[in-house]
């Protein structure tokens, strides 16, 4: 074999061209062919000696061979004679096509990266580069060969290539576009760089257009600008990827889109919601990927951009919040991320929910994903959708919620996040929830599970549940701890019974028919905690079946309150086991589980918040005193978490701690009543420091203080008479006197012996303060209310008078005594003070002061209380005052709330119905209505247990009431003409009846008449028909007047009314007397003739009425107060124009106008309807003294300063001068009236006060159901002539008769008028 190169490359060359050479000689002359020409340098010289090889690889057809590894040595000597002989192949054209044709063959094996193979394929790929190739091809016109070779670059790139080769594959496209671009060149760049698959040819996609920017951006803009603006032109599949097309070039080489950009806004201001849809996400990955820069640089399109989040179309509003949660979880500071933010706030109030639930889940996510530095405004702001009027809404959000929430607490656990104000107010947002009682998983049966379960998460220590609990507390307001003290009642609800039960399971003996009753009895109850009480009451039954006794020992450890949070759950986790997995109420029983234990509040965690304390280093901070309130609401329903806990009270009640405050001694108080969860230790060693609180702290200490002392020392009454001792020797000292007082009242009223020995000491020491017009100072003495007009002086004379009221409440106390207090209040009712020193203002105070008296000395003392004081009473409900009016209905309703007062006080109430101001209004109805309702319902549990009484039914109130409107203001002489006035007069009759027949019609008629308020009714007026007045004999008339019309409105109110009564109609004997003659009765009342249609006028008058203009308003509207709504510092008269003073009989007197009150409302130009606006205000919110008993003293005008008109039976009506001052009307019907409901298991057993009312067999009034109505039809009402006037008619003749008769069936007011006594303030039926 010859040495040189050039000859083998001969010799080769000679050899191939020899025929039917066989593959294995093919490889080795190839083979050697290689070799001899690698060992060649680039030189022109050498054309003669690779002439023979040249042309024997063209002319034996080795190009088109078959075999793969003859192609691929072939294609090798080619590229190594084309590297010796450049720049000057000695090849044609046609040849040379054939060779890069080739080489794309080879080039598509790339791929096999194993192959043997791989370095020669290598090999050529980067002599191809090296020799710029592509210029030959394009020189040649092998375009398409070159976009072969580029998709096969594609096709063939991997990973595991080495560098060198996708740096070749780049040279030779670089070179391409370097010397021409090609549209179908670039769909194969753009095709490769939208794939799904970022891998080595999408990389490759991506370098091509870096190294190319610049030569490439005008056709990929045309492009790009195409799909954007000519949307109608023929779509191919690399036009619908614009976008992403788009995104990747804004990666690699944004520069390229500079004049795209601009161009988006014609997307998103299309009338196409899928083009906008997609320029949405497309903005928004720009912005994301741009840290928001993009928004910077392309203003125009950012502004459009945001103004998407208001796009028509729900899926572009969605569209825009999702791409929102991208830009702003990259970036979260600057302009345009407050401006994306405010954006997305903005979609809160969607009226798309599904829009509105998805702006609530992103920022829900944000926080999550970056608690430090995410608004948390923002977050708050998404909890207020929890009001949302859509359920569905409301259950994303609180899912959403609780998910942020327990992420908070675990980064929180973790240390990696601090504790969050706003975070922390997040529960206080949720419970609420508990008064949506339509939705079955917002009931507190459900929301008991989520506080149990889903709030916290699981691994939460109890010190750290505990932590946050206390910080979270501190947001409640009373309606969360309302809400909060339905749960933990609803709970120790459940484990008592739940006890209950396991306590009569255990019993040994066979269980007998009651002790299967009892057991029935607790399922009931116990059901009550589960949505779904009667399948949950079927569940019980099945428990009680089963035989597996540890299932029952394991609920029996679950309801021990001794449990630990660890040992629940795995006590829980036995019980579900026991129960097993498929159990069909598996799912019931993990709920019953959750219910029985204490999982939202324990011992441990009381022991935590006790540590917290104590560790506070005596600061009281709100921190401390959020803890303190939550340890009383704890200790108010679960007492016993506090056993074992003396070591920790003993720390708290130490003489050096300032934690003794208000809420830490009615805790103190609360657990005292439960005298076998602490220990005598204990009560030895507070006592001390009770006693002092009761001469040195404030009145609520010192009320707390003292039942504290009464639950330690039930029966230590020495104690009580030391602790007299002191507090009087400080009253005589004038030492903290407020104090002192609310000390001195409550020792009065729990130890009457103490009355015996220092009874005359402490009525001179209160006399002295009584007489005395001096303020007093008192050292150490905290200010009470600044804001309210009373006087200090004032204020301790209402305490003077509770302290002396509170005295008269034990049972012990004898008539004498209680007699000439209750003469006294009717005299202070009256607004006579003869033994009390007034100040200037001091008088309504003091009447207020008093009517509250009567109402405390009505829970014990009723029958001792006259007829006038009673009346005097309730009609402060009608007093000029504002504030006088909303503190008495309030108080009023409490009493009535706990039925600690009789059901006759709730007259009150309906006096309301002509108040000026619409929460008056409003607040009054819904106390009636809640009253009623709620008296009802123990009477008819009496009418179960055949223990009823006609006393006890709710329409005998109508009985007081009718007495009280009777003796009020005059009857108008024309009553039967009136339009106006008369109406009004009938108002609080019409609105107590509508009452009790709406409450009649909804419960309907399954008790029998016995229980319908209708027929009880009817027996009233027909009674009252047949009595008198025992005082008055004027006053019978208008009973016999109101009762008529009281029969008619309740047959106009109910259609379909049964007027049978019951048997006997009992009338108190000291509000009525039995007629003397039936005679008599009708001679008393002969005159008046009362119509139906009179009757109609009255309804009519309080009908439901649409807003109107220019319509004139009645005298009730005319009644409208100057004194301004609670928030201001005075309160002036109910009423502009005239106004009377009551006498001490009820009747008016007359007063002087006064002409600034009228000028006054002339001179602002305001309706005197406009009272319609003023907001709903709670009973417990007027704006007093901070201090509990303080709220006694309100803020009032002085009535001699201030004339007033008396919105009560006593005053006059304006004149008609003064009507000109109220034209204009408000509709006020969709007002909403508070909510308010009953403590179910308050007030089992009625107050006894309910039962003494007098009823003398002698003189009580009888009416039997077979008695006929009498005058009463559909048509009309009159009262019945005598006889003796009926026989003078009868020898005038039958003309006269029939005169008669049609003057009484005719209208007396010659026209059908439109009265409009109640049009400002409407309210339709409540049903």
């Amino acid at each position: 074999m010859p040495d040189s190169p050039e000859q083998i490359v001969r010799v080769v060359g000679e050899r191939l061209a020899q025929p039917r050479l066989g593959k294995d000689a093919l490889v080795k002359l190839l083979k050697q062919a290689e070799g001899a020409l690698s060992e060649f340098s680039q030189s022109l010289s050498l054309q003669d000696a690779l002439h023979s090889l040249s042309k024997s690889l063209v002319e034996t057809n080795l190009l088109n061979h078959r075999d793969k590894d003859v192609k691929l040595l072939v294609a090798v000597c080619f590229i190594e004679v084309m590297r010796v002989l450049a720049p000057d192949p000695p090849f044609s054209n046609e040849i040379l096509k054939e060779i890069f044709r080739l080489f794309i063959s080879i080039f598509a094996d790339l791929a096999e990266t194993s192959s043997p193979y791989i370095s020669r394929r290598m090999k050529i790929l980067e002599n191809v580069a090296a020799l710029r190739c592509s210029m030959l091809m394009l020189n040649i016109g092998c375009e398409d060969l070159i976009l072969d070779m580029v998709k096969v670059f594609f096709s063939s790139v991997r990973q595991g290539l080495q560098p060198s080769v996708c740096q070749a594959m780049l040279s030779i496209v670089v070179q391409i576009l370097n010397e021409k671009v090609t549209r179908p060149l670039v769909d194969v760049i753009l095709r490769n760089l939208v794939k799904d698959d970022k891998g080595p040819s999408h990389k490759l996609a991506v370098d091509i257009i870096e190294k190319c920017a610049r030569i490439l951006e005008p056709i990929i803009c045309s492009f790009l600008s195409s799909c954007i603006l000519n949307k109608d032109l023929p779509v191919n599949d690399l036009k619908k990827l614009h976008h992403k097309v788009i995104v990747e070039i804004f990666q690699c080489a944004p520069k390229i889109l500079f004049a795209v950009i601009p161009n988006l806004t014609h997307e998103l201001l299309s009338d196409q919601v899928d083009i906008r849809l997609e320029a949405v996400h497309l903005i928004g990955r720009l912005l994301a990927l741009s840290n928001l820069h993009f928004g910077r640089e392309n203003k125009s399109v950012f502004r459009e951009f945001l103004r998407r989040f208001s796009d028509k179309s729900a899926e572009v509003r969605i569209a825009a919040i999702d791409a929102a949660k991208a830009c702003y979880m990259d970036k979260s500071s600057g302009d345009e991320a407050r401006n994306i933010l405010t954006s997305l706030q903005g979609r809160f109030l969607d009226f798309e929910e599904k829009v509105r639930m998805r702006a609530v889940n992103t920022v829900c996510d944000l926080a999550k994903s970056n608690p430090s530095s995410f608004p948390h405004g923002v977050v708050l702001l998404a909890a207020e959708r929890l009001r949302d009027k859509k359920a569905s809404v409301r259950k994303n959000v609180m899912h959403k919620l609780l998910e942020l929430y327990r992420d908070y607490c675990e980064k929180c656990s973790k240390g990696t996040a601090t504790v969050n104000t706003h975070y922390e107010q997040i529960p206080a947002k949720l419970i609420v929830l508990c008064f949506d009682n339509n939705i079955e998983s917002f009931r507190p049966q459900s929301m008991e599970l989520i506080f149990a379960e889903e709030l916290f998460p699981s691994s939460l220590s109890p010190k750290e549940r505990a932590t946050h609990w206390i910080q979270f507390f501190s947001y409640f307001k009373p309606e969360h701890i309302k809400a909060l003290k339905v749960i933990f009642s609803q709970k120790r609800r459940l484990q008592s019974e739940m006890q209950a039960y396991l306590s009569l399971r255990a019993k040994k003996e066979e269980p007998s028919d009651e002790i299967q009753k009892k057991i029935c009895t607790s399922f009931r109850k116990m059901a009550t905690s589960f949505p779904d009480a009667s399948k949950a009451e079927v569940c019980f039954q099945n428990l009680h079946q089963m035989k597996d006794n540890n299932i029952f020992k394991d609920l029996g450890e679950l309801i021990s309150d001794t449990t630990t949070f660890a040992t629940g759950r795995l006590t829980r986790d036995s019980f579900l086991k026991r129960i097993g997995h498929k159990h069909p109420m598996h799912s019931f029983f993990k709920i019953l589980s959750v219910k029985c234990m204490y999982s939202i509040f324990n011992w441990e965690m009381i022991c935590a918040i006790f540590e917290t304390l104590l560790s506070s280093g005596n600061e009281l901070t709100n921190y401390v005193e959020s803890a303190c309130y939550l340890l009383l609401v704890v200790a108010m329903v679960f007492p016993s978490l506090f056993r074992g806990s003396e070591e920790y009270l003993l720390k708290l009640f130490s003489e050096e701690s300032v934690l003794i405050n208000e809420k830490t001694l009615q805790m103190l108080a609360q657990l005292a009543k439960s005298t076998h969860h602490l220990s005598i230790n204990l009560r030895n060693a507070v006592y001390p420091l009770l006693e002092q609180k009761c001469v040195e702290g404030t009145r609520a200490e010192s009320k707390y203080a003292i039942a504290a002392i009464t639950s330690l020392r039930p029966l230590d009454d020495q104690k009580f008479v030391k602790l007299c001792k002191k507090v009087v020797t400080g009253l005589n000292d004038k030492r903290n006197v407020p104090t002192v007082l609310q000390s001195l009242g409550s020792i009065l009223e729990q130890s009457p012996s103490v009355y015996e020995l220092y009874g005359k000491q402490i009525i001179n020491s209160i006399q002295d303060i009584l007489l005395s017009t001096e303020f007093i100072s008192t050292s150490g003495q905290s200010s009470l209310d600044d804001n309210s007009t009373c006087c200090f002086s004032c204020k301790l004379k209402v305490y003077c008078l509770k302290a002396l009221v509170k005295g008269f409440l034990p049972r012990i106390t004898s008539h004498a005594r209680i007699n000439n207090m209750l003469e006294k209040l009717l005299d202070y009712e009256k607004g006579l003070f003869p033994d009390i020193a007034l100040c200037e203002n001091d008088s309504p105070h003091l009447q207020l002061a008093a009517a509250k008296s009567v109402l405390q000395l009505a829970t014990r003392w009723d029958s001792q209380i006259s007829p006038q004081l009673f009346r005097n009473t309730i009609l402060m409900a009608r007093d000029p005052s504002y504030i006088v009016r909303k503190s008495f209905i309030c108080k009023l309703y409490g009493l009535l709330k706990k039925r600690a007062i009789p059901m006759r006080y709730a007259c009150a109430f309906a006096l309301t119905s002509t108040d000026c101001f619409g929460d008056v209004r409003a607040e009054s109805a819904s106390y009636l209505s809640e009253v009623l309702k709620e008296q009802r319902r123990v009477f008819l549990q009496q009418i179960k247990t055949s223990k009823d009484s006609v006393v006890d039914s709710p329409a005998y109130a109508v009985v007081f009431l009718i007495h009280t409107l009777a003796h009020g203001e005059e009857l108008p002489s024309n009553y039967y003409e009136d339009e106006t006035s008369f109406p009004e007069f009938c108002s609080p009759l019409y609105v107590m009846l509508r009452e009790l027949v709406e409450i009649d019609s909804f419960n309907g008629t399954e008790h029998g008449p016995a229980a319908s308020s209708v027929s009880v009714l009817s027996g009233i007026f027909r009674a009252i028909q047949k009595a008198e007045d025992p005082s008055d004999s004027e006053i019978t008339q208008k009973l016999h007047i109101l009762a008529k019309i009281g029969l008619l409105i309740v047959k106009e109110l109910d259609k379909n009314c049964n007027m049978s009564s019951p048997r006997h109609i009992l009338l108190p004997s000291s509000y009525y007397k039995l007629s003397g003659s039936e005679i008599k009765a009708d001679e008393g009342c002969q005159e008046n003739f009362i119509s139906d249609k009179l009757v109609k006028r009255i309804l009519k008058a309080h009908e439901p009425c649409k807003r109107q203009e220019n319509v004139k308003c009645s005298v009730v509207s005319e009644r409208v107060s100057n004194e301004p709504v609670p928030e201001r510092e005075n309160a002036s008269d109910c009423c502009n124009g005239k106004g009377n003073k009551r006498s001490a009989s009820g009747k008016a007197l007359p007063k002087k106008k006064d002409q600034n009150t009228n000028n006054s409302l002339g001179k602002e130009n305001v309706s005197s309807c406009g009272s319609a606006g003023t907001k709903l205000s709670s009973p417990g919110s007027l704006g007093l003294a901070k201090e509990a008993d303080s709220r006694e003293c309100v803020s009032l005008l002085d009535k001699q300063n201030h004339p007033m008109s008396r919105c009560s039976t006593g005053e006059t009506r304006a004149s008609k001068a003064d009507h000109n001052l109220c034209r204009q009307t408000v509709d006020i019907s969709n007002f909403h009236l508070r909510e308010c409901s009953f403590k179910k298991d308050c007030g089992k057993v009625s107050s006894e006060s309910q039962k003494n009312s007098a009823f003398l067999p002698g003189s009580s009034i009888v009416c039997s159901e077979l008695e006929d109505v009498g005058d009463c039809d559909d048509n009309f009402v009159k009262l019945p002539l005598s006889n003796n006037k009926r026989a003078g008619l009868k020898k005038k003749g039958k003309r006269a008769l029939e005169l008669v008769n049609s003057q009484n069936s005719s209208d007396v007011t010659g026209a059908d008028t439109i009265d409009n006594v109640r049009c400002t303030r409407a309210r339709k039926a409540r049903v």
